[in-house]
């Protein structure tokens, strides 16, 4: 009886992290002709990392990898009830977007925006909320630029 309690505690919280948000691949589409990706970050989707995330998944656990060269369309939409906005930084607590064009200005709940930029040098960047102390809240994931043929998006588990 113990096990079977201490298997469904562990499953809870492995629910509870990457596994409990929606499946990450609805949130990216590629244009090969226009070498366009198409990225959906819904800001405070749900109560995943107390609502500081992006598409349900917070602290690194969704990885989003574009080919270098490629041009990002980001469709940036706040979902949660605080003050969100999207954006590429270079690391942790970076203020500035990581290429030009790549943030939103903070977004009210209900508030949408798109942005663009050229994922023009390869690198690991995170997908940051820029409101103070979001951040450290854990509303971060992760960018990889490389040289790969197509972009790929999925959960992992966070650092």
């Amino acid at each position: 009886m113990r096990v079977a309690l201490a298997a469904t505690a562990a499953a809870a919280v492995l629910a509870g992290t990457a596994a409990a948000a929606s499946s990450p691949q609805q949130f990216l589409r590629w244009q090969a002709s226009t070498r366009t990706v198409h990225l959906t970050l819904l800001a405070g989707l749900g109560g995943a990392n107390n609502g500081f995330n992006f598409d349900g998944y917070g602290r690194g656990e969704m990885l989003v990898t574009v080919p270098v060269g490629a041009r990002v369309v980001v469709d940036c939409e706040n979902r949660g009830g605080l003050r969100h906005s999207c954006a590429i930084v270079a690391n942790s607590l970076a203020r500035r977007p990581a290429f030009r064009g790549a943030a939103s200005a903070a977004l009210s709940p209900g508030a949408k925006t798109t942005f663009a930029f050229t994922a023009s040098r390869v690198g690991t960047f995170r997908i940051a909320c820029l409101v103070p102390g979001h951040e450290q809240a854990r509303m971060w994931d992760v960018l990889d630029v490389k040289r790969v043929p197509r972009p790929t998006i999925s959960a992992r588990r966070g650092p």
